[in-house]
């Protein structure tokens, strides 16, 4: 009877995070890095939804921040086939 040989798993590859950041004055931030314009941010989302793994966009706004620019990234990155998103740093908004 041949049975088959446990083969070591490979171990999962840590998942590439952009942190984009919405200052309170609803600037746009990638890594740190104030993006000058809407452009910008569509050339830097187009680029990651084309990545092989699609990097993990962790969206973090400033209390302060109007939702427009959440709303923007948002709707953005829905446009440019990016699926790997979510809201951080919801625990600034409790009271």
């Amino acid at each position: 009877l041949d049975m088959p040989q446990n083969t070591p798993a490979k171990p999962l590859a840590k998942p590439v995070v952009v942190q984009i950041d919405i200052a309170p004055d609803n600037a746009v931030m990638w890594n740190g890095e104030r993006l000058p314009n809407r452009e910008a941010l569509e050339t830097r989302l187009s680029a990651a939804g084309k990545a092989d793994p699609q990097p993990e966009l962790h969206i973090k706004p400033n209390k302060d921040a109007s939702y427009a620019p959440v709303a923007m990234v948002l709707a953005e990155s829905q446009r440019l086939g990016l699926t790997k998103l979510g809201i951080v740093g919801s625990e600034q908004f409790l009271q």
